[in-house]
């Protein structure tokens, strides 16, 4: 039986008077813009007086079949799925249920969906993608030929994974803002920005960009941003396994390129651009390992990408607190699948016209903890 309703009674009553929730088709029903933003302060105290225009369709219960299929499974893979779930659901003990629920059931999703899989052709991606169970409305999302640049810096099984992950965040959220309104509490803002132009240059300051959901942003007592809630996790350019590593772009247009990517695949998910502003004299100071495209930066791309570590004479990499590269990009075949990194060319460097995309790359806890101390960090 579904379970865990995703707007109390009360909210649900007061937001449904106000035209923000609409009823949709089975166990689901049409959220406004506003309150998959976090923009709606309180229940009584804020509305719109029913000019929404933006609706998204999404489930009643956070934890039902519609769920599944909300979070990107077609039809046939969610039944599956929610019977699997309504068999642990009857075979835990009372007090096992609320950790099952609450720790799971994304899991049993996500279980479905192979660790790390590469691809070659346009049609490897699909019917990979189609076996897992993945939906027609998923598939296309990601196999979006206007994003297919930022596509290509990852895997299929990363998409799927990364785009069902913001989307049963995103009903969490959503969640946890109707109850907060139920209780009188002012839920947390996501923070959304309506400038899309570059920020100005600050002299002496380095400004670098990453695009994320107000999902991931992680903020202290006092309402800052923190980097633990910016980390990407392996395999990545730089790392094959193990450990964590923090992405940013000097260059606002990437960002933009992997914001319009997000919202590709998630479109009810508030996608935003996170700026990190660092004193340049920090950044000279570590200092910046310049790795330029040539035979050591494919060796460790390609080794990276294969999902090893970086030993012997590349190991020094690890220890860098900072590396300043391109980002790769899979061309026709996945870096990953090649038999060498010599088959690696400028076809496999993701480009934003006829240029080379620049990633800053900083490893280590100790600069995570300095990027903290001296970074200033904020939605633009």
């Amino acid at each position: 039986m579904a379970s865990n309703p995703i707007f109390t009674a009360a909210d649900d009553a007061i937001l449904t008077e106000r035209k923000h929730l609409k009823p949709a088709t089975g166990r689901r029903r049409y959220a406004s813009s506003s309150v998959m933003n976090s923009e709606i302060i309180s229940s009584s105290g804020f509305s719109f007086g029913g000019s929404e225009t933006n609706f998204f369709i999404i489930p009643n219960f956070l934890h039902s079949e519609e769920t599944f299929e909300y979070l990107g499974f077609g039809p046939q893979k969610a039944a599956e799925l929610w019977s699997r779930w309504e068999s642990i659901q009857e075979s835990a003990s009372e007090e096992d249920k609320d950790t099952i629920f609450e720790v799971e059931f994304l899991d049993l999703a996500l279980g479905s969906i192979p660790s790390y899989v590469v691809e070659d052709s346009e049609d490897d991606w699909v019917i990979h993608m189609q076996d897992w169970g993945v939906g027609p409305q998923l598939i296309n999302a990601i196999m979006s030929q206007e994003f297919s640049d930022v596509r290509r810096t990852e895997s299929a099984s990363y998409w799927v994974t990364d785009t069902m992950e913001i989307r049963y965040a995103t009903l969490e959220r959503v969640k946890e803002d109707s109850e907060a309104r139920a209780e009188g509490i002012t839920p947390p803002s996501a923070g959304i920005a309506t400038s899309t132009s570059r920020p100005s240059n600050v002299p002496g300051k380095q400004i670098l960009f990453k695009a994320v959901t107000t999902n991931h942003l992680l903020r202290d007592e006092g309402g800052k941003i923190r980097m633990p809630g910016l980390v990407s996790n392996p395999p990545s350019d730089f790392r094959g396994v193990g450990g964590a590593l923090f992405y940013f772009t000097p260059d606002f247009e990437v960002a933009k390129r992997y914001k319009g990517y997000i919202k590709k695949r998630a479109d009810s998910a508030p996608a935003v651009i996170v700026c990190l502003t660092l004193p340049n004299a920090f950044i000279e100071g570590l200092p910046p390992y310049i790795l330029e495209f040539g035979d050591l930066w494919k060796q460790v791309v390609h080794r990276s990408r294969s999902s090893y570590l970086l030993t012997g004479d590349l190991g020094h990499i690890h220890r860098l607190p900072l590396v300043i590269a391109p980002v790769s990009y899979s061309h026709n075949r996945a870096i990953a699948r090649l038999e060498s990194w010599q088959q690696i060319s400028t076809r496999h460097v993701m480009h934003i016209g006829e240029n080379m995309a620049k990633q800053y790359v900083f490893q280590g806890s100790k600069t995570m903890v300095e990027l903290e101390r001296l970074g200033e960090i904020e939605v633009v």
